[in-house]
C-alpha cells in the first residue's frame, strides 16, 4: 500500500475527550499511555511469568494474515491453535518471521473486561493485566463496553474490516509497533464487504487483500482516502465507530490494550445503517434461512454500492 498522510498526533489536554466525540475523526494521542506500568514492565518473560501456563486459544493463520481470506474454506480462515500460554509467548519470538506472524492472541479468544447493562465482567485469567492499565480518562466509564488485549510478533497483519459493535475505540501501544490505515465509513462502496448470502460470515470484513489488492477492487482501493497512522509505545490511537481499518505489527514483540465505548449520540451513517440491517437480519433468524438469502444479498448489495438509497 502507499503511504498516506499521517493522522494527526496531539498529546492529552483537557476537553479531549469531547473532542474525539465531536469530530469522530482518528487521532493519536501521543503518550497517551506513557506513565502505564505495562509500557514499562511488558515483555514475553514477564507476561509469562504474571499470567503463567494456563491453556489459551489464539488465531493460527496459514499466512500472515488474520483472518485468512486468501484461504477456500472457513477452516482454514478461522482457524485457531491452542497452548500453555508461555509457550505460546515463546513462539511470538522465537524462529523464523514468517512462522512468529502466524499466531494471534485477540479478545476474540478471550476478553480482558465487558460491561453490559450495568454489569462488570473482567476474565479471571487475564486479571493481573488490570493492575498494570488504566482506564483512559477520556470517556465516561459508565459508557465501556469492552476491553482486549492484543500479543503478536512481527509481520502481523489483520485484515481490513469495521468494529461491528458501534463503539469508538482507543487502541494502546503497550509495546513494540504498528502502522495503521483507515477508511471512513463513506467510503463503504469502495471497501467491498462479505455480502449476506456470500458464504462468508464476515460481514464486516472487506474482500479486499489489502497486501496485494485483488484486479477487480485495486483501483477502489487505490482512490478511497486513506488515514495513515503509526503507533510506538505509550501511544493511543482513536478509532471512530465504523471506521474500516487494518494493521501491519512491527515489532519483535507488541502488546496492545483496547477499550470500546458506546457514544454519546449513535453515529448514522452508511456503514452503520448496514450494519443495522444485518443484526436485524440475524435476529429475525433470516441470515441462516436459505429462502431468504437471495434477497438479503441483493439488498446488502444495495446497500454497498449506494444504491439502496
Amino acid at each position: 500500500m502507499t503511504k498516506q498522510p499521517e493522522v494527526a498526533r496531539v498529546e492529552l489536554s483537557p476537553g479531549l475527550g469531547e473532542r474525539l466525540e465531536r469530530e469522530e475523526l482518528p487521532l493519536v494521542i501521543a503518550g497517551g499511555a506513557s506513565r502505564w506500568r505495562a509500557v514499562e514492565r511488558w515483555s514475553p518473560n514477564y507476561l509469562a511469568g504474571l499470567l503463567g501456563n494456563a491453556e489459551i486459544d489464539f488465531k493460527l493463520s496459514s499466512s500472515n494474515v488474520h483472518p485468512d481470506f486468501r484461504q477456500s474454506e472457513l477452516r482454514q480462515m478461522f482457524a485457531r491453535g491452542r497452548a500453555p500460554f508461555d509457550a505460546f509467548l515463546r513462539q511470538l519470538v522465537t524462529g523464523s518471521d514468517s512462522e512468529r506472524a502466524r499466531r494471534l492472541f485477540t479478545g476474540d479468544e478471550q476478553f480482558l473486561l465487558r460491561r453490559r447493562d450495568g454489569v462488570t465482567t473482567v476474565n479471571p485469567l487475564l486479571a493481573p493485566l488490570l493492575d498494570e492499565i488504566e482506564i483512559p480518562g477520556l470517556f465516561p466509564v459508565d459508557r465501556l463496553y469492552t476491553v482486549w488485549s492484543w500479543f503478536s510478533g512481527r509481520g502481523v497483519r489483520t485484515w481490513l474490516h469495521y468494529d461491528n459493535n458501534g463503539c469508538h475505540n482507543l487502541n494502546a501501544q503497550i509495546c513494540g509497533h504498528k502502522r495503521c490505515w483507515l477508511y471512513a465509513p463513506d467510503q463503504l462502496q469502495r471497501m467491498h464487504p462479505f455480502l449476506l448470502g456470500s458464504g462468508n460470515p464476515a460481514h464486516n470484513c472487506s474482500q479486499i487483500d489489502a497486501e496485494a489488492p485483488q484486479p477487480e477492487f485495486a483501483a477502489d482501493l487505490r482512490t478511497a482516502p486513506a488515514w495513515y497512522a503509526e503507533l510506538s509505545a505509550g501511544d493511543l490511537l482513536f478509532i471512530p465507530a465504523w471506521w474500516f481499518h487494518t494493521f501491519t505489527h512491527g515489532g519483535d514483540f507488541n502488546a496492545n490494550v483496547n477499550f470500546w465505548w458506546k457514544p454519546q449520540l449513535p453515529s448514522w451513517n452508511a456503514v452503520a445503517a448496514r450494519q443495522a440491517m444485518l443484526d436485524a437480519a440475524g435476529r429475525a433468524g433470516l441470515s441462516k434461512d436459505p429462502a431468504a438469502a437471495g434477497a438479503l444479498r441483493a439488498l446488502d448489495a444495495a446497500l454497498c454500492d449506494g444504491s439502496g438509497g
